[in-house]
């Protein structure tokens, strides 16, 4: 017992120098830490948080996957209405342009004619009388 007295009498003061706690309490407090980090207790503790958090994590990134699902649709909606309007605009030119073709074709056949019309000498018996003549204008 004098050997614990003497050894209380150099542990005693280091054990009992306060600072706002006594050096005891954290020491205990500690080995509680350490003890309890080895517990049954501590270890499903653990295990439930780490399935929570990995359980809410899941149920996050099925929500993103699910939105960018959504996305991808509206986004290909839309690609395929604008490739429709394309297809639409590009069909109605190439109309236009073999109406303008046929147009083009046409004037140059009805230039020809007039042309011919033209060049050709009429006929020793056509007459037209002023009558006629003056009815044409007037129209």
């Amino acid at each position: 017992m004098t050997a614990l007295i003497a050894v209380w009498k150099v542990i005693g003061p280091i054990l009992t120098y306060c600072i706002a706690i006594p050096v005891w309490i954290i020491l205990i407090a500690g080995g509680w830490v350490w003890l309890d980090k080895t517990s049954a207790v501590r270890a499903a503790v653990n295990k439930a948080v780490t399935q929570l958090v990995a359980g809410a994590e899941l149920d996050a990134l099925n929500a993103t996957l699910i939105e960018e699902r959504r996305l991808r649709a509206w986004s290909d909606g839309k690609a395929d209405e604008q490739r429709k309007i394309a297809d639409e605009e590009r069909s109605a030119r190439i109309d236009l342009e073999t109406q303008l073709t046929l147009t083009d074709a046409e004037k140059k056949e009805m230039s020809d004619e007039l042309a011919k019309i033209e060049n050709s000498p009429p006929p020793a018996d056509c007459r037209v009388d002023q009558q006629f003549l003056d009815g044409l204008r007037n129209k």
